[in-house]
């Protein structure tokens, strides 16, 4: 009996997880039509090829989700097409399959009704699935709409919502010309709308999609700052702080690149009006003010190319973070580095990034391409600070780590440059 019960929750438990995903027919496209046709459905054809990660992807990431199962299972009959088998080479042929993946939504009377060209997450495929069945209008057919109505600010709204999901499926002019045509969109909409009225989920996300980057005088900016306790309360805290850290950081590190002294004015704000946004950040034993006044004055030092003080403001850092510093920290570190000396270290920039380094790979959120990355920087390091064998040593240690790395691809790819790199010393 007891046997028995566990044999029924083991099969109830699959067919639980069939129904939370979409259910692909096990038969030919035609056979999937002709039962399209039966449950009077659509018809949902997913060109894919065993090669290809960005078919694996969706099938594995997005086809099981129950959202997308449920919707799809409901109004479509799903049949997968192996472009590269013999018996498909005419229905390939019929829907003119040149990339993959291709899913196209085709009504039962065999007529295709709308496609999406390669990879997509579960909202956009959802959308596409909607527009093709006619729930939703297409973004083409929305923005039609929209010239005829100027003043429909729902509809401006929906049209830069959308604008992320349909500019990526254009090409070469088209996508030029609608990238222009959504940038002229969104300072018209933000007048008529006026920021007053734009405390709501939705207008939020357009702010953070047409709005990523502040200065000086910024309506904007200041407005969700000075209503920070209003939006926190329509959108999640965590999203409101950080975007509203990530554009006043940014514009910090702009003015520190360029030489520009007022980045000591602006870190002011952040013990001033924009303390409840850097309120729940913790720096170790560094006071907020005082861990993003380090990383400035580092950023400042480094494009004035004093190398010393770089190392000096950054060593700070670290140490007042303590144990809260992560192997990302340094990384970041040792990109900025990088990047304003166009990879051309002094010995002493090589044997302080080689300490760095050292510290980074005792960290435990390393995984195995991350660490990998780390071992083949220090044998950079030590092979411009004439240690030869010790660069050997971290790649042959690099390309042991490698194999613990998930993407096989990835893999195949570092594991070939450490290769290159050995012969080459």
């Amino acid at each position: 009996m007891v046997k028995l019960f566990y044999m029924l929750a083991f099969l109830f438990g699959m067919l639980g997880n069939l129904s939370a995903q979409i259910v692909m027919f096990q038969g030919s496209y035609e056979e999937a039509l002709r039962k399209a046709k039966e449950e009077k459905k659509d018809l949902f054809v997913d060109f894919y090829a065993d090669w290809c990660g960005p078919c694996k992807a969706m099938a594995t990431r997005i086809f099981t989700l129950p959202e997308v199962g449920d919707y799809f299972n409901a109004h479509f009959v799903c049949v997968q097409v192996n472009v590269e088998a013999k018996e498909n080479g005419e229905v390939v042929k019929k829907y003119d399959v040149k990339a993959l993946p291709t899913m196209v939504f085709v009504s039962r009377e065999g007529k295709e009704m709308r496609r999406v060209q390669g990879a997509m997450e579960a909202a956009g495929l959802l959308k596409e699935a909607k527009i093709a069945r006619g729930e939703e209008l297409s973004f083409v057919q929305m923005y039609e709409k929209f010239k005829k109505k100027k003043n429909n600010l729902e509809l401006q709204q929906q049209l830069l919502l959308d604008a992320p999901f349909f500019l990526p499926t254009q090409e070469g002019f088209e996508r030029q010309k609608w990238m222009t045509r959504i940038e002229s969109l969104f300072p018209d909409y933000l007048k008529n709308k006026k920021l007053e009225n734009m405390i709501n989920e939705k207008d939020f996300q357009i702010l953070t999609l047409y709005h990523p980057q502040t200065s000086k005088e910024d309506p904007v900016f200041d407005f969700i700052a000075g209503n920070y306790d209003k939006f926190q309360q329509v959108v999640k805290k965590e999203e409101v702080a950080g975007f509203l850290m990530a554009m006043n950081n940014g514009y910090i590190i702009q003015l520190c690149k360029k030489g520009d002294l007022a980045y000591r004015d602006r870190l002011n704000r952040v013990n001033k009006d924009l303390k409840p946004v850097y309120g729940e950040i913790s720096f170790g034993s560094l006071s907020v003010l005082d861990a993003i006044t380090l990383l400035a004055d580092a950023t400042y030092y480094l494009y004035r190319h004093d190398e010393a003080k770089f190392f000096e403001n950054m060593d700070k850092y670290f140490a007042g973070k303590g144990e809260q510093t992560d192997a990302g920290d340094y990384g970041q570190a040792l990109e900025d580095l990088s990047m304003a000396y166009n990879g051309q270290l002094s010995k002493n920039a090589y044997m302080k990034s080689i300490i760095w380094i050292t510290k980074a790979l005792e960290k435990k959120d390393l995984d195995a391409e991350l660490h990998t990355r780390f071992l083949m920087i220090m044998a950079q390091c030590f092979q411009n600070t004439d240690n030869v064998e010790k660069a050997k040593q971290c790649l042959n240690q690099a390309f042991v780590v490698s194999a613990g790395i998930e993407n096989q691809t990835q893999m195949q790819y570092m594991q070939g440059m450490i290769k290159q790199t050995l012969e080459s010393l």
